[in-house]
């Protein structure tokens, strides 16, 4: 087997899995939207989820720039007001990001649940392509 030889067969197994990695992702975003729609079936539950997400994760935003303040303070010896700065900018993303998560977790989840469906539905195509089952 040349050189050549081997470079081709590189490159084919190279798209392959591309192509593969690309059928993966494209099933799992179809899944996702598609449990969107599910799950927020009327437009004005969807606002009305995300709105008061968002309200209501400001609450735990401010504590978590409180918390961070203080153990910015408290880990950066040389200068305090580095670290208060730093620590309430990721108190406040953590405390934030984490808030909306949880607000919107019926969402969330049956998103990811759908994705998952739908990328093990790929995941056992391909397989089955590489291993055939001969019956008889």
């Amino acid at each position: 087997m040349s050189i050549s030889d081997k470079v081709h067969g590189i490159s084919d197994k190279v798209h392959e899995n591309l192509a593969y990695s690309k059928a993966l992702i494209e099933s799992g975003i179809e899944g996702a939207k598609e449990a969107r729609k599910t799950v927020l079936v009327p437009e004005e539950r969807s606002t009305d989820m995300v709105a008061a997400a968002a309200q209501e994760a400001w609450q735990a935003a401010t504590i978590g720039v409180l918390a961070g303040a203080i153990l910015g303070v408290l880990t950066d010896d040389r200068r305090p007001l580095r670290g208060v700065i730093t620590g309430g900018l990721l108190g406040a993303v953590l405390g934030f990001g984490g808030s909306f998560a949880w607000k919107t977790r019926p969402l969330t989840s049956a998103m990811a649940h759908q994705a998952s469906k739908r990328i093990g539905t790929v995941r056992d195509d391909h397989w089955l392509s590489k291993h055939p089952i001969n019956y008889g």
